[in-house]
Parts: C-alpha cells; sequence; structure tokens
C-alpha cells in the first residue's frame, strides 16, 4: 500500500512538474490513503468477513468525510478561493486531506462492526 502511494506522489509531482492536470494523483492518492484507513482496521474488518455486521451511527460522518476528501485540493482553492475558514484551509494541504481521507476509511469500517465499543 505504502509502494503505491510512494509511485503515485511520484506520479502527482511528475503531473505538476509538466503543468499537466493533476486531478487523476490526486484521486488515486485518496483512494490509496482510504484503503489504507479500512486496513489499520484489520480486525474489525475480519469481524465484519466473518457477518458481524451491524450499520451504526458512525456511518452517516464517515461517508460525509470520505465525499469531502476525494474532492482534489485544487478546487477548493478554485471554489472558495485565498482567505478561508481553518475547515475549508485544511482541505487545502495535503497531509491533512491525505490523514482525513485515512481517517474516513477508518470510520467507514467502525460503522459496520458489531463491536464497536467493546
Amino acid at each position: 500500500m505504502l509502494y503505491l502511494m510512494t509511485n503515485t506522489f511520484w506520479e502527482l509531482q511528475k503531473a505538476l512538474d509538466k503543468m499537466y492536470q493533476p486531478q487523476v494523483p490526486l484521486l488515486k492518492m485518496s483512494l490509496w490513503a482510504f484503503l489504507f484507513g479500512i486496513l489499520i482496521e484489520w480486525n474489525a474488518l475480519r469481524n465484519i468477513m466473518q457477518g458481524n455486521i451491524k450499520v451504526n451511527w458512525l456511518f452517516i460522518p464517515a461517508i460525509f468525510l470520505a465525499i469531502v476528501c476525494f474532492i482534489p485540493r485544487l478546487y477548493w482553492s478554485i471554489w472558495f478561493g485565498v482567505a478561508n475558514p481553518f475547515y475549508i484551509e485544511m482541505f487545502k494541504m495535503a497531509e491533512i486531506q491525505i490523514l482525513l481521507t485515512a481517517l474516513s476509511g477508518i470510520l467507514l469500517v467502525r460503522s459496520f462492526n458489531k463491536m464497536v465499543l467493546e
């Protein structure tokens, strides 16, 4: 997973150097971070695969956060300009956006796990 993220990072750097549209590498990087977040919860994922599924309230924030995090950071600048409140500014920073995308993967797995609080 980290190998794929590294290759996508270099693909993104090449696209930025050549002034291409880097939307595809940004989406791939978000996808890898989302899958990395899912794999962090491997124990809960194994529990879900065994049929212990119960959807709880974490599902809604997980889906909302995933949708917001999959929007490439270039669009946040186009839509909101330069001066933004922190909750818009955090989606322009690549590191924070990747962390939030991994968090959305973690929350999604936890939202389906039957034993969330145990």
